[in-house]
């Protein structure tokens, strides 16, 4: 087993949970949104779709970064562990194919809302939100552990950066608000403490205003 030094400098994987209760929050919340939506209000269901539309590519690229600069590297430091790394694969592969058959379901909505269509895409988005919160319970338990004793921090802000680079320039504030939203105060803090100083101050002077409009078109309400 070819484990790194032991000197290097470790991650802290705090921000991955983060990122992770952002998903599972807004996951959660779809199926009743879409549900709520009136037959025929193809306004509403469009603005779901453009918001499920948008998760999805998010989680697309999240879990691409985790393929591709996570895995093997856990695959060859932490041998012993090569069937947890097998079955979080295998998860990634069952989500992606609920978040196919979603946005099929969803392209159809979208052009007439359709009672019968609506209830399909709600089953779709509860099994999508089951097997996402099993997953990344999961990932949170055993795997980023794994991953603070044998990956480097400089590893870890590759896999950051990655993910990050994948949200459009002009979406990034609207996003950060979404993973910072209903997040207590001392970890809010410190994540923005972690951003560069010029990405501090578009989030306080552009960012929480335009992550609160976008929040109340999907929800109705006020971020808390």
């Amino acid at each position: 087993m070819n484990a790194t030094p032991q000197t290097a400098e470790r991650p802290d994987t705090a921000d991955m949970v983060l990122v992770h209760r952002a998903f599972r929050r807004h996951f959660d919340a779809l199926p009743a949104l879409v549900g709520g939506v009136a037959d025929g209000d193809t306004t509403r269901a469009r603005r779901l779709v453009e918001f499920l539309t948008e998760l999805d590519t998010g989680l697309h690229h999240h879990h691409s970064a985790e393929d591709e600069l996570m895995w093997p590297l856990l695959l060859e430091r932490a041998e012993t562990d090569g069937a947890l790394i097998l079955r979080m694969e295998e998860q990634h592969e069952r989500i992606a194919e609920l978040i196919a058959r979603a946005d099929r379901h969803a392209a159809e909505f979208a052009t007439a809302a359709h009672p019968q269509v609506r209830e399909h895409l709600v089953a779709t988005l509860s099994a999508l939100a089951t097997a996402l919160d099993e997953h990344m319970t999961e990932e949170e338990t055993f795997v980023l552990p794994l991953a603070e004793r044998v990956m480097t921090a400089h590893e870890w802000e590759a896999l950051g950066e990655r993910g990050r680079g994948a949200v459009p320039k002009d979406r990034q504030l609207v996003f950060l608000g979404f993973v910072l939203q209903g997040v207590p105060h001392a970890d809010r803090r410190k994540f923005l403490s972690d951003m560069p100083f010029a990405a501090r101050v578009a989030w306080r002077l552009l960012g929480r205003r335009a992550f609160a409009k976008e929040y109340r078109s999907i929800y109705g309400t006020d971020p808390q």
